[in-house]
């Protein structure tokens, strides 16, 4: 009986955390991991087939749930709440420079494809509209896809990138996430009644002369294509360098931190007991939110692939051409993406952001430190001094020697130092130019958006969502932990073969 009443108990915690989940959080979640990486799969089914196609879309949702377990447990170990806090403290200093090097690389790069979603998304929208391309018109002597991209960059994305916290962007993402389930609804819809497969076909002629056989429908044609179609499902899914500042943020409630008899004297849960039901929290909200994830991208990838099959692009709008077709339910399909990609872009610039900075205060610690050892190389001699400032140099040598021989916590108070450094709105705006404004002119000269999917799943995505999880879990479970060990190998695999084929 005490048993079942202890499972009881157990169960009634779990409701009540569950209970309390922000559905905020979620579509923060969601937000960052839907996205421009969605147009792409469509394109990466017709290289993998369906069969090959519907395995990686599962396995990647299925190996996400577990990065990001992974990560909030080092969260809760180390009781840290930032990313490059955590990977300082278990993987060391040079490891976690590479990290935010990776993440840069990632966010930036991300950054860069929502903006060539943008451009591509409204200059079809404003090809669709016949009126404005009358001879003679204002409008097209003047337009442009570059100075569109920037106009709305400069009006919308830029703003919306100046914000600090996840928490100021959960209706926006609330939005975004409703933009993609439309797009996916429409996508189904058009694929149902237009499409080569299962609809009427009447735009086959546009696009191909040939019926695709079943067996070529299910079944990858080669192995590069295997190799090339991976790296944009690791990028579909890839939302880990949200993770944190979204487990940071939880907010749960003191009633349901654990066990009453476990409290502290004056009844108030410690603070291992409220990570632990913040770590609760987030395992729901993560599986919650990557299995919305995967449903989306399921429908969207197979009836995409089914509705233009040999002749899928890497951006399924490009398919729909809505500025020929003027297809009602697609052009409103293709804006509520532009929705989607402009609320998902500031979710890449925050944590760029935060890592750019935390770079730039170490480098001018750095700078701080050689002044002053250049300004004590031309103090007197020792022998020159009183005995009080010999004294008092002794005394802080010692205390210098005693700091430098621990080795692991320096590096960690002087990052702790860096990060309660406030950041002025000058430096804030200057950040945030650099790296949105900077994603914006390699937008403009990029060719295409399944390059830079490719390349970022394959590289630092791979780095982040897998290798790193893994070391996390090499540390914090042991060198024998078999899930550290496979994340870490099969990461490595993944990048190095992913990217080759990709370049």
């Amino acid at each position: 009986r005490s048993h079942h009443h202890e499972h009881t108990k157990e169960e009634a915690a779990s409701s009540s955390c569950c209970s309390k989940l922000s559905p905020g959080s979620i579509s923060n979640l969601c937000s960052a991991t839907l996205g421009a990486g969605a147009l792409s799969l469509p394109y990466a089914i017709s290289l993998t087939g369906i069969i090959v196609g519907v395995l990686s879309l599962l396995l990647s949702a299925y190996l996400t749930i577990i990065s990001i377990n992974i990560i909030i447990e080092a969260c809760v170990s180390t009781q840290l709440n930032k990313f490059e806090d955590v990977s300082k403290r278990l993987v060391g200093s040079s490891l976690s420079f590479a990290l935010e090097a990776s993440l840069l690389v990632f966010c930036f790069g991300t950054a860069v494809a929502y903006i060539v979603a943008v451009g591509d998304i409204l200059d079809q929208g404003f090809h669709s509209i016949t009126s404005l391309w009358e001879q003679g018109g204002t409008f097209a002597s003047l337009y442009s896809r570059e100075r569109v991209m920037v106009l709305f960059w400069a009006v919308i994305m830029l703003p919306l990138s100046l914000q600090t916290k996840l928490k100021r962007l959960e209706k926006f993402s609330s939005l975004g996430v409703c933009s993609i389930i439309f797009l996916v609804i429409a996508c189904v819809i058009h694929s149902i009644i237009h499409g080569d497969t299962l609809g009427s076909g009447e735009y086959r002629s546009q696009k191909s002369t040939t019926t695709t056989s079943v067996p070529s429908l299910l079944w990858p044609k080669s192995l590069a294509g295997i190799l090339q179609a991976f790296p944009i499902i690791i990028f579909a899914f890839s939302c880990q360098v949200n993770v944190c500042a979204i487990y940071e943020e939880l907010k749960p409630s003191t009633s349901s931190s654990g066990d009453v008899s476990e409290r502290s004297s004056d009844n108030v849960p410690t603070t291992l007991q409220l990570l632990q039901t913040k770590q609760r929290m987030m395992k729901d909200i993560t599986r919650n939110g990557i299995l919305l994830c995967m449903a989306l991208y399921l429908m969207i990838g197979i009836f995409g692939y089914l509705d233009f099959t040999t002749s899928t692009t890497d951006d399924i709008l490009v398919n729909y051409c809505i500025h020929i077709t003027h297809d009602v339910l697609m052009t409103a399909a293709t804006f509520s993406v532009f929705v989607a990609v402009v609320v998902a872009f500031p979710f890449n610039i925050l944590p760029a952001r935060v890592t750019l900075k935390l770079i730039f205060d170490r480098l001018k610690a750095k700078r701080r430190r050689c002044l002053c050892s250049k300004a004590a190389n031309l103090l007197p001699r020792n022998h020159d001094r009183t005995s009080e400032e010999r004294s008092m140099s002794s005394s802080f040598e010692i205390d210098s020697s005693s700091a430098a021989n621990d080795s692991t916590m320096e590096p960690l108070l002087e990052e702790d130092q860096l990060r309660d450094h406030p950041t002025s709105v000058v430096e804030h705006v200057l950040i945030t130019l650099l790296l949105s404004g900077g994603a914006l002119i390699v937008a403009i000269m990029v060719p295409g958006i399944s390059i830079v999917f490719g390349l970022m799943g394959g590289t630092a995505a791979a780095s982040i969502s897998f290798i790193l999880p893994g070391m996390f879990a090499l540390k914090i479970r042991g060198r024998k932990s078999r899930v550290g060990r496979v994340f870490v190998c099969g990461g490595l695999v993944i990048s190095i073969l992913t990217t080759g084929t990709t370049v």
